[in-house]
């Protein structure tokens, strides 16, 4: 159900120096450091500047990387294999165009509503700067067919082959045009969801439509802006870390918290710091002490009210904390991507907060359903890890 297309881009000489993780994961004092060098991508994906400058040093960067070398362009067709590898854990999946007439016709399955300042942000990037360099991570329903393409495209020797960010991170260029037509078989009946990048799909949508107004949309079919630069892989490839939250000051007394969640938790009083081992169960460190959260009533009305994003917003957040909109709520902020409960603690001891929630992980089944039921998952519902690097593959859509 999606059609998908090998690309040209442009990649890097020297992937390890000039690769980054998704502009929305940096922290500025790293946004500082990797600013020191000039061969990182970083002076593409979050330029100096105020205002419209930002765009425009954005595009700026992006002619600089062309005219010293820094990245060249392939001028074969090409489909991508990327894997990351640590001792704990290992993904790849494939990195090609997808059609965005599909992300417009829904076979691209969205999970999240996006917000109007960061997709405003992200289409000016796009729009001014004329390429995309990072990637949009879908996941297809686990089949055994692309798997064994993927592999043997991974029987030619590696592209790239380097450590980064505590993983090994490996990619095999194909170009043999039989190979990918045979995926492109394969995906016609596949549909894909997106995992993580909903903005920088909206705004490459968003990028089409206006390219749309100026040329009829038969003329050039084929152009690289009607392609998503996308990272696709199988579901059974996923890891999904919880998306913790953490109140900075409660309303109300510990014993009046506490005495509130009776009616729909059983509290457990803990002596250590800890992980929830199971769905509908909760880990909370409130000032300090540890409670477990067991959910009484397991019958939802639907998948989504399931989710533990969703009863902890539910039946917490919004009726007792009073934080109706945790996205623009002051007195709440996101945690993903850590696993140890002892460092999750310090977010009280340490610095200062009155109240953290650690959640089971969402599972890709359940979103998926969601996503095909046309739902939306809770605000920072899932933190996929690793995180793919950008960089790796520039979509530059005037195919220049």
């Amino acid at each position: 159900m999606v059609s998908i297309t090998p690309l040209k881009p442009y990649i890097p000489i020297d992937p390890k120096e000039f690769c980054t993780n998704p502009y929305d994961i940096i922290e500025k004092e790293e946004e500082l450091e990797l600013k020191k060098n000039v061969n990182s991508l970083i002076h593409l994906i979050l330029p100096e500047g105020e205002g419209d400058e930002i765009y425009q040093n954005a595009a700026k960067g992006y002619k600089s990387f062309k005219e010293n070398k820094i990245i060249r362009k392939e001028e074969i067709p090409s489909i991508f294999v990327y894997r990351q590898e640590s001792s704990n854990f290992t993904h790849q999946g494939l990195i090609m165009g997808v059609s965005l007439q599909d992300y417009e016709d829904d076979n691209i399955v969205k999970h999240e509503h996006t917000r109007e300042k960061p997709l405003r942000d992200r289409t000016n990037h796009i729009v001014t700067s004329n390429v995309a360099a990072g990637l949009v991570w879908s996941v297809f329903q686990s089949n055994k067919k692309i798997n064994v393409v993927i592999e043997k495209i991974k029987k030619n020797e590696p592209k790239f082959d380097f450590e980064k960010y505590g993983f090994r991170h490996l990619l095999w260029q194909e170009t043999d045009s039989k190979i990918i037509q045979k995926l492109k078989d394969l995906f016609k009946s596949e549909k894909i969801y997106i995992a993580d990048g909903h903005h920088r799909a909206a705004s490459a949508a968003e990028y089409r439509k206006l390219q749309l107004k100026k040329q009829e949309a038969d003329k050039d079919p084929e152009a690289p802006w009607q392609y998503l630069l996308s990272y696709v892989a199988s579901d059974e490839q996923i890891r999904i870390l919880p998306y913790n939250r953490v109140i900075k000051k409660l309303p109300l007394s510990e014993n009046e918290f506490l005495d509130s969640l009776k009616s729909d938790f059983e509290i457990i009083s803990m002596e250590s710091a800890f992980n929830p081992e199971k769905k509908n169960e909760m880990s909370i460190c409130l000032k300090g002490y540890w409670y477990k959260l067991v959910v009484k009533e397991t019958k939802f009305e639907s998948k989504r009210d399931s989710l533990d994003v969703a009863i902890l917003q539910d039946r917490v957040l919004e009726p007792i904390l009073n934080i109706k909109d945790p996205r623009s709520d002051e007195n709440i902020f996101f945690v993903g991507g850590i696993q140890d409960p002892k460092e999750m603690e310090k977010y009280i001891t340490e610095k200062g907060n009155d109240l953290f929630v650690n959640l089971y992980p969402v599972n890709i089944k359940d979103l998926e359903i969601i996503a095909d039921a046309g739902g939306v998952m809770p605000p920072k519902s899932t933190w996929f890890d690793p995180k793919v690097l950008s960089g790796l593959v520039l979509h530059d859509l005037e195919g220049k």
